[in-house]
C-alpha cells in the first residue's frame, strides 16, 4: 500500500524538475510591455537597466535581444506591435 503513495511523489516530482527547466518563449505582448518600460532604442544602450526589467518579466537579457533582432526584421511583427501599442493607448485613456 505504501508502495501506491510513493508513485504519485515521484511523478509529481519528475514533472516540477521538468517544467522548471522549459524556458517559456516571449510573446509579442510581453515584448511590448517590457520595450515600453525600458524606453531605450536599442537594448545594448543600457544593459542593466534592460536585464532588470526583463528579470522582473521572468525573461533573461539574450531573450529581450533575440525577440528585439526578430522584430526588427519581420515586417508583419512590426505591424502587430504596433497594433499592441495602438490598443494599449487607447486603453489608457
Amino acid at each position: 500500500m505504501r508502495f501506491f503513495n510513493i508513485i504519485p511523489m515521484i511523478l509529481l516530482s519528475l514533472i516540477l524538475a521538468v517544467s522548471c527547466k522549459v524556458k517559456k518563449e516571449m510573446s509579442l505582448e510581453d515584448y511590448a510591455k517590457i520595450e515600453l518600460e525600458i524606453n531605450l532604442p536599442s537594448p545594448d544602450l543600457d544593459t542593466v537597466k534592460v536585464e532588470e526589467v526583463t528579470k522582473k518579466y521572468g525573461y533573461t537579457y539574450q531573450q529581450f535581444t533575440d525577440m528585439f533582432e526578430k522584430v526588427k526584421k519581420d515586417a508583419k511583427l512590426k505591424e502587430k506591435l504596433g497594433e499592441i501599442r495602438l490598443q494599449e493607448h487607447r486603453s489608457g485613456k
